[in-house]
């Protein structure tokens, strides 16, 4: 299975989860490629806060990619900023190239707070162009940012990507 990992990561914890997962995935033989999403003026946490508060996006430093249809898993992730989605994950989600039957995982890391609505706003955006969500959830930052705790998640989440029902 061919796999991307998209993701934005404002304190490192999203950035250390995703990798984690990413190496458990290729244990399993699987390819796996990143994508970070980063601004290209990087922001300083109160002007990240109110572009996510008002649901805004920011222009990335590198290209989305063209396509989907070569991956048979997309993970996206991203950090709750204000109790919503980023600037920068935002811009992925609102102009994500088509993802007509793709598989897609969504997962939001949380310091505290709600991450439900963050999450769900990702699952709707992904589902409007046709993607399928094959697996959802919320870490809180504490246990990405512990590497004992980070590698035992990572593999659950791997596990959970790549079961056969869900194929």
């Amino acid at each position: 299975m061919r796999a991307l990992l998209v993701y934005h990561s404002r304190t490192g914890a999203t950035e250390r989860l995703i990798k984690s997962i990413g190496r458990a995935l290729e244990g399993r033989g699987h390819r796996v490629e990143y994508h970070k999403l980063e601004a290209k003026r990087p922001m300083g946490w109160f002007a990240s806060s109110w572009a996510a508060f008002r649901k805004r996006e920011t222009d990335l430093a590198e290209d989305m990619p063209k396509s989907l249809r070569m991956y048979e898993l997309v993970l996206i992730a991203g950090p709750v900023i204000a109790g919503k989605t980023s600037a920068e994950l935002n811009a992925f989600l609102n102009n994500m190239p088509d993802g007509i039957g793709r598989r897609f995982g969504v997962f939001a890391t949380s310091g505290s707070g709600a991450a439900e609505g963050p999450l769900r706003s990702m699952k709707s955006r992904i589902e409007h162009v046709g993607g399928f969500i094959i697996y959802e959830d919320v870490v809180k930052r504490q246990i990405a940012m512990d590497p004992e705790a980070c590698t035992r998640r990572a593999e659950e989440i791997a596990e959970q990507l790549v079961r056969p029902w869900v194929w």
